[in-house]
C-alpha cells in the first residue's frame, strides 16, 4: 500500500514556472510524484535500479512516466501519464544518477509521444526540454529526501534473492572453469616432467650406415608383389635431423633417395607416427630436397607424413599414399594412379624396414631429444599462462562469492544490539564493502511461496493428445475423399490437404516439447503446446469433424500469480536495461544511434564490395580529396590547386565519368559531384580497394573489360574509361549522420522555427 510522506507542496522550476508536487512513498524504495504545473501535469515514478552484477545499493534510478508498479507492454499507455503541451509522454528514462544529473537529452530512447500507434512519434523539441526540467527538479527532490539511504535498501532487498542466486551461479561457472584450468596445468606438469626426463636420458648409440644392400620386396594395397628393391643405407649429411635414416633405393622402376625419421610436428613428448620424404632434405626445416626419386620415369617430391600409431603401417596398409610431381619450386601435381601405386608399396616397405631396425630405440630417443628444448619451452610457457588465468579465475569466484554473501545478508532477519556487540566484525565488514550502513534495519521481505514445479511430464501428454486428435482430423479427411463418389471432389481435397497440414504442424510443435524438455523454460514449453492445441482444432475444423482440442488448454491453464507478474516484470527490466546499456556503450565507442550506425554497417558491405570496381589509383583519389575541399580550379587549360598543378589525365578520366564537375565560363571552379561524393565516402571506408598507381589501375580495369570475341582495342578503349556507380548502390549506400551532429541540426532547425512555433519575434 502506498503511503504519504509528505503534503503538497510548490516547487520553482526556472523557465518553467512554480510545481506543485506530491510524493508518496510505493512498495521497493520507489517514490510517487504526482505534479501539477504550467503545461504538465502527471504522475512521475522514481525507482532505484538494483542491477544485476552492480553495486549492492543502488547508484543510479529510473523515471516511469505515469502510474502503476505493475509491469505494461511498450505500446500500453499507463494511468496518469504526463501530458506536457497537450502531448502525452510515454516510458521511462534509462539509468541516471541523481548526483550527476544530465542537463539535456537524457530521457532515453524508451519516452516516445502516447498515439495510436507510438511508432516513429517522437517527442517534441517543446515538450522534450519541459519534461527534463521537471524530471531533474524530481530527482533533486529524491536527492535531497531524509529516507534516501531506507530507500535504496528497500529497492536492493527487493531483488537481493535473484540477485545472490546469480552471483552464486556465476560463482559456480568460475569454479568449474578452475576445475578444467588446473586439470590442464596438472596435464602440462606432466608434460614438462616428460620432456625433462627426456633430456636427461642418457643417448643411446645408433648403428652406423651400412652400405650393403638388402633385396626388399614391397607389395600393393591387394597384397601381390609389385617387385623387388635394393636397398642400401647412405650416411646421413650435415644439418639433417636426429633419427633420421637416409636410404637409397634401386630396381623396379625405381631409382632415388628416400629419407625416415619420426613424426615431427606432434605435441606430445615422445613423437609418434612416421614421415618419408622423397629424397634428402637441404636444410633442417625447409621443404627443398635433392636427388629425388624416380618412379616410372617421373621425379617425384614431397613426402608421406603419419600422426597416428605405427602399428597399423602394413605392406598392404594404407593403400594410397601422396605421390606428388614438382612443377616449380612452389607448385606441383598429382602423380598418375599407377606412379601413385608403386610409390605408396616403396613407401610402405621403407617405413617398415625403419621400424624393424635393431636400433630404431635409439633413434626414437634422438628425434625426442632434438624436439624436447621447444616444446619444455613452449609448455613452461603455457603453464604460466594456465597459472595466471586460474588466479584471475579464483579472484573473480571469491568476489561473486563475497557479493551472494552480502545480498544473503540482506535477506538475514535483523539483528539485536546484543548480536552485533558479541560479533562486529561482520557489519564492519559490510559497511567497508559499500553494504547497508549500521543503524538501518533491513526490512524483512514479504515471505514468497516458492514456485510449483512444473510438470513437464504433463505438458508432454497434452501434447501427444493434441497430436493424435490432429492425426484422427486427417484420417477423417482423407476417408471422406476416398468415399465420395462426386465428381467435384476439389473442397474435399483441400480440406484433406489443410488437415494434413495442421497435423504435421501439431506433430512438430510436439516433438520441440519432447526435445526440449529440461532445457528450455517452463513457459516456452506451455507456448509449444499451446500451439499443438491449436493446432490440432484447426484440423478438427478443416476436417469437419467435432472440436474437442479446446479441452486440453484446460489441463494446461496455470492461475496467473503475483509471483509470475513480478518475475515477467523482471525479465522486461532486465531486457530493457540491456538494451540501454548496449545502446549506451555504442553510443559512446561510435558517436552514433543505432539507425546510422546499421548505415555505416552497410555502407562498409558496400565498399567492400564496389570500391575494387572503380578502379581507381591514389592518385585519382588525391584529386577527388583536393575537389572535395573546394582547392581545385581549372587554369590554362589544367588543374591547379592554388600551388600547383595537378594531373590533367586524372582529372579529366574523372570528370568524364561523373565524379567530377568542371565549371564553364567564369566559373572555374573543379566541384565533386553528389555520386563523387558517395564513391569517395566508399573510397575511405575500404581504402584496400585503391591500387597503388594508373598502370596497376589500368592493368585492373583491362583485365575487367576483357570479354570473349572482343578485340584489344575496343578491351583498351573501356579501360581506359573509369566505371560509374549504378543507381540502385547510390541509392542503397546513405551517409551515417552522429550523434554531435543530429544535435547541431535540431539546434539549427530549433532556431530557425522558433518563431514560427511561437516564440520571440525580432523587434518585439
Amino acid at each position: 500500500m502506498s503511503v504519504p510522506t509528505h503534503t503538497p507542496r510548490t516547487v520553482g522550476v526556472p523557465g518553467i514556472g512554480t510545481l506543485t508536487v506530491l510524493d508518496t512513498v510505493l512498495p521497493h524504495g520507489r517514490v510517487q510524484f504526482k505534479v501539477t504545473g504550467p503545461h504538465i501535469k502527471g504522475t512521475f515514478i522514481v525507482a532505484p535500479e538494483a542491477k544485476r552484477g552492480g553495486t549492492v545499493l543502488p547508484t543510479t534510478v529510473q523515471v516511469q512516466y505515469g502510474d502503476g508498479l505493475e509491469l505494461q507492454t511498450y505500446y500500453t499507455p499507463r494511468p496518469d501519464e504526463p501530458v506536457v503541451y497537450r502531448v502525452g509522454v510515454h516510458g521511462h528514462t534509462a539509468g541516471l544518477d541523481p548526483d550527476a544529473i544530465p542537463t539535456r537529452y537524457f530521457l532515453g530512447p524508451y519516452a516516445v509521444a502516447s498515439g495510436r500507434t507510438f511508432l516513429t512519434e517522437r517527442l517534441p523539441d517543446g515538450t522534450r526540454r519541459r519534461t527534463e526540467a521537471v524530471v531533474r527538479c524530481l530527482l533533486e527532490l529524491w536527492r535531497d529526501r531524509d529516507d534516501v539511504t531506507e530507500l535504496k535498501l528497500a529497492a536492493a532487498v527487493a531483488r537481493a534473492d535473484e540477485h545472490a542466486r546469480y552471483e552464486e551461479q556465476q560463482a559456480d561457472q568460475l569454479e568449474a572453469e578452475i576445475q578444467k584450468v588446473t586439470a590442464q596445468r596438472v596435464s602440462a606438469r606432466r608434460t614438462v616432467n616428460q620432456l625433462t626426463g627426456i633430456l636427461r636420458r642418457r643417448s643411446a648409440a645408433v648403428l652406423p650406415a651400412d652400405p650393403t644392400p638388402v633385396k626388399v620386396p614391397f607389395f600393393d594395397r591387394h597384397g601381390h608383389q609389385m617387385g623387388i628393391l635394393a636397398v642400401r643405407e647412405a650416411p646421413a649429411p650435415a644439418g639433417i635431423r636426429p633419427g633420421s635414416v637416409v636410404y637409397n633405393v634401386q630396381g623396379a622402376r625405381v631409382a632415388g633417395s628416400f629419407t625416415v625419421e619420426r613424426y615431427r610436428y606432434s605435441s606430445t613428448p615422445w613423437p609418434e607416427g612416421i614421415n618419408v620424404t622423397y629424397g634428402v632434405p637441404t636444410s633442417r626445416y625447409g621443404h627443398e630436397a635433392r636427388d629425388e626419386p624416380t618412379i616410372n620415369t617421373i621425379r617425384l617430391s614431397g613426402g608421406w607424413s603419419s600422426s597416428g600409431d605405427t602399428g597399423r603401417i602394413t605392406r598392404t596398409t594404407p593403400d594410397r599414399l601422396p605421390a606428388r610431381i614438382r612443377l616449380s619450386p612452389t607448385t606441383g601435381c598429382s602423380a598418375p594412379v599407377a606412379t601413385e601405386r608403386r610409390a605408396s608399396g616403396v613407401l610402405r616397405a621403407l617405413a617398415l624396414r625403419y621400424l624393424a631396425r635393431p636400433d630404431a630405440e635409439a633413434l626414437h630417443l634422438a628425434a625426442a631429444k632434438d624436439r624436447a628444448p621447444a616444446l619444455l619451452t613452449a609448455t613452461r610457457q603455457k603453464l604460466k599462462e594456465l597459472r595466471v588465468q586460474q588466479q584471475k579465475l579464483t579472484r573473480k569466484a571469491a568476489e561473486h562469492r563475497k557479493r551472494a554473501a552480502q545480498y544473503r545478508e540482506l535477506l538475514a532477519p535483523p539483528r539485536t544490539l546484543p548480536d552485533i556487540q558479541s560479533d562486529p566484525s561482520s557489519v564492519l565488514g559490510w559497511e567497508g564493502e559499500g553494504g547497508a550502513v549500521l543503524g538501518v534495519p533491513a526490512p524483512r521481505p514479504a515471505p514468497v511461496a516458492p514456485k510449483r514445479a512444473e510438470p513437464v511430464e504433463r505438458l508432454v501428454d497434452v501434447a501427444q493428445k493434441a497430436v493424435r486428435l490432429a492425426s484422427a482430423a486427417a484420417d477423417a479427411a482423407e476417408r471422406a475423399v476416398a468415399r465420395s463418389r462426386g465428381r467435384d471432389t476439389a473442397h474435399l481435397d483441400a480440406a484433406m490437404w489443410a488437415a494434413h497440414a495442421e497435423f504435421l504442424d501439431a506433430q512438430r510443435y510436439a516433438q520441440w516439447v519432447a526435445q526440449d524438455a529440461g532445457a528450455v523454460t517452463a513457459s516456452t514449453l506451455r507456448n509449444y503446446v499451446n500451439s499443438a492445441i491449436a493446432a490440432a482444432e484447426r484440423a478438427q475444423k478443416a476436417a469437419g469433424t467435432a472440436s474437442t482440442a479446446s479441452e486440453l488448454a484446460e489441463l494446461i491453464a496455470e492461475p496467473w500469480t503475483q509471483a509470475m507478474a513480478d518475475e515477467e516484470a523482471r525479465r522486461e527490466r532486465e531486457r530493457r536495461e540491456e538494451e540501454a546499456r548496449y545502446e549506451a556503450e555504442e553510443r559512446k565507442r561510435t558517436g552514433m544511434d543505432a539507425d546510422n550506425r546499421h548505415r555505416l554497417t552497410m555502407a562498409r558491405y558496400i565498399a567492400e564490395k564496389h570500391v575494387p570496381k572503380l578502379g581507381w589509383s591514389k592518385g585519382m583519389v588525391s584529386v577527388m580529396e583536393q575537389a572535395a575541399t573546394g582547392q581545385l580550379y581549372r587554369r590554362d587549360g589544367s588543374a591547379w590547386n592554388g600551388r600547383r598543378r595537378v594531373s590533367r589525365e586524372r582529372t579529366l578520366m574523372l570528370a568524364r565519368a561523373g565524379y567530377l564537375s568542371v565549371g564553364r565560363g567564369q566559373d572555374r571552379r573543379i566541384r565533386v559531384t553528389p555520386m563523387g561524393d558517395t564513391a569517395l565516402f566508399l573510397v575511405r571506408l575500404h581504402s584496400e580497394g585503391i591500387h597503388p598507381d594508373d598502370k596497376t589501375a589500368y592493368e585492373a580495369r583491362y583485365v575487367v573489360a576483357r570479354r570473349l570475341r572482343r578485340n584489344k582495342e575496343d578491351t583498351k578503349t573501356i579501360a581506359r574509361k573509369l566505371p560509374q556507380i549504378d543507381q540502385w548502390t547510390l541509392r542503397r549506400c546513405v551517409r551515417p549522420v552522429t550523434i554531435a551532429e543530429q544535435e547541431a541540426r535540431a539546434a539549427e532547425l530549433a532556431e530557425q522555427t522558433w518563431a514560427d512555433e511561437g516564440g520571440a519575434l525580432p523587434g518585439c
